[in-house]
């Protein structure tokens, strides 16, 4: 992989050199006539447009230049619907009491509201025809939107940030951005705020403690690293880059392409409160000698995932021990007598009860020191858990399950991760139901039309696979 830098403070951007168009996209926050042109939200607030039009040149060029070597750009417009349902009472009270009431009529049209010539991005950085955008009622570009959605799907892992204003919408879109695990660059000059002082804050703020939020660059530099190889800054010499290998996969319903490095192995409830007598799956009136037998295929999958350093979360299906985390509707389920059911008290401590020895993995497939242990109240590993934030901080795109059961917390996991864009397969000898029968309906379901939920294959399949890594 051949690396390329921006000339950053505090640190040459993106932090691995892994700068390509594929993987790179701009975001333009908020360039509407209500933030910076006459008669706007801004200009009737009684600030000087003059900080906030600052931006409009240099992002200019940084769009030719990003159009120029094809890299994504996104638009966001902050606005609210025509009726103002998406609009909070304290947001119009305080737009209310700087006498630029949301929602009411104004030089352009009704102050933030869609559809209004204020709430249109400013005809200099108007998108162009397949650039996205984001329309958005907080000031975060995460929010009740669909934008992370859009970056995943398109593998977008870093994030250049332009538009105004610096310590508003900026700044807390690249929070979010931070938090799910972007690596996040703020372009100095294509920013700005009403208040200088505030701008140069908030630029401080994304430098501290080593980079605490991302780096920060100007756009020079951004189009300089964008346009041509460019050269390591400052004297920081980029590590070794790992190379991307892919390995074929003999799978159903085709052949399963898996690029290492960014493949993960999630191992779904392998629990005494499942696998062995005594717990919850055995309190259900199951047999649960019949999950033993996908313990030797898990093992060959994990060894094989540990020789090839992919990453490795192990789920526990689990309650808080106050079960604030519980839904009465999953208690009451399956109707179990009472000292059966979940939180009460079984031979292996309390039923399905974060701590308690039942809710321990079996020690055949014990997670090992460094591996994820993550705890989820419901059936999905996705659900109420920060699974997705992990697999996004690691850049993981395909991910191999196995587990129990099949049928429940396993399936229900691939179809979570298949509609969030992750490539699946489910390693079919390291999975096991109490219904053998529901086993053979699950993997045909993944594999129907094509391969609908993912692909499946073995674990002897698997192994082979990554021992050529």
């Amino acid at each position: 992989m051949a690396t390329k830098y921006v000339s950053g403070d505090p640190y040459a951007w993106p932090y691995d050199g892994n700068l390509t168009p594929a993987n790179t996209a701009v975001i333009v926050i908020d360039m509407q006539v209500d933030f910076c042109g006459k008669g706007g939200y801004v200009d009737q607030m009684g600030y000087d447009l003059s900080l906030t039009q600052a931006p409009i040149e240099p992002i200019k060029r940084v769009l030719a230049a990003c159009r120029a070597a094809g890299y994504k750009v996104i638009h966001t417009r902050e606005g609210h619907r025509p009726d103002l349902t998406d609009l909070p009472a304290n947001k119009k009270f305080r737009s209310k009491q700087i006498g630029a009431t949301i929602g009411t009529a104004g030089p352009m049209g009704r102050v933030l509201t869609r559809g209004e010539k204020g709430w249109e991005i400013i005809p200099e950085l108007a998108p162009v025809e397949g650039e996205v955008v984001i329309d958005k009622p907080g000031k975060g570009s995460f929010y009740a939107t669909d934008l992370d959605l859009i970056l995943q799907t398109a593998g977008i892992r870093n994030l250049a940030l332009a538009g105004i204003t610096t310590d508003v919408c900026v700044h807390t879109t690249m929070r979010d951005a931070n938090d799910r695990g972007y690596e996040c660059l703020l372009l100095s000059d294509c920013t700005a705020a009403t208040d200088k002082g505030n701008h140069e804050v908030a630029l401080k703020m994304v430098k501290m403690q080593g980079g605490v939020f991302g780096s920060v660059a100007t756009a020079d530099a951004f189009i300089k690293a964008i346009a041509d190889e460019a050269e390591v800054p400052n004297g920081v010499l980029p590590g070794k880059p790992v190379a991307d290998t892919t390995v074929s996969i003999a799978a159903r319903p085709y052949t399963y392409e898996l690029p290492v490095a960014h493949t993960a192995v999630i191992m779904i409830d392998f629990q005494r409160d499942f696998m062995l007598p005594g717990g919850f799956g055995a309190a259900l009136g199951n047999n649960v000698d019949l999950l033993q037998a996908c313990i030797p295929g898990a093992q060959r999958l994990l060894a094989a995932a540990r020789k090839a350093g992919l990453p490795i979360v192990h789920t526990l299906e689990a309650h808080k021990a106050d079960l604030s985390d519980l839904h009465p509707a999953k208690l009451t389920r399956g109707k179990c007598p009472v000292g059966m059911r979940i939180g009460d008290q079984s031979s292996m401590g309390r039923i399905l009860i974060r701590g308690e020895p039942g809710n321990g993995i079996v020690d055949d497939v014990a997670p090992l020191q460094g591996e994820k242990l993550l705890y989820k109240p419901g059936k999905g590993a996705f659900y109420d858990t920060d699974l997705e934030e992990f697999l996004q901080a690691h850049h993981i795109t395909h991910l191999l399950f196995a587990g129990v059961t099949t049928e429940v917390c396993v399936q229900t996991s691939m179809r979570e991760a298949n509609d969030r864009g992750y490539e699946n397969l489910l390693v079919t000898d390291a999975t096991e139901s109490y219904f053998p029968g529901f086993k053979a309906s699950t993997i045909e379901m993944v594999v129907a039309q094509g391969g609908i939920v993912g692909w499946v294959a073995d674990s002897h399949a698997v192994s082979a696979a990554l021992g050529q890594a």
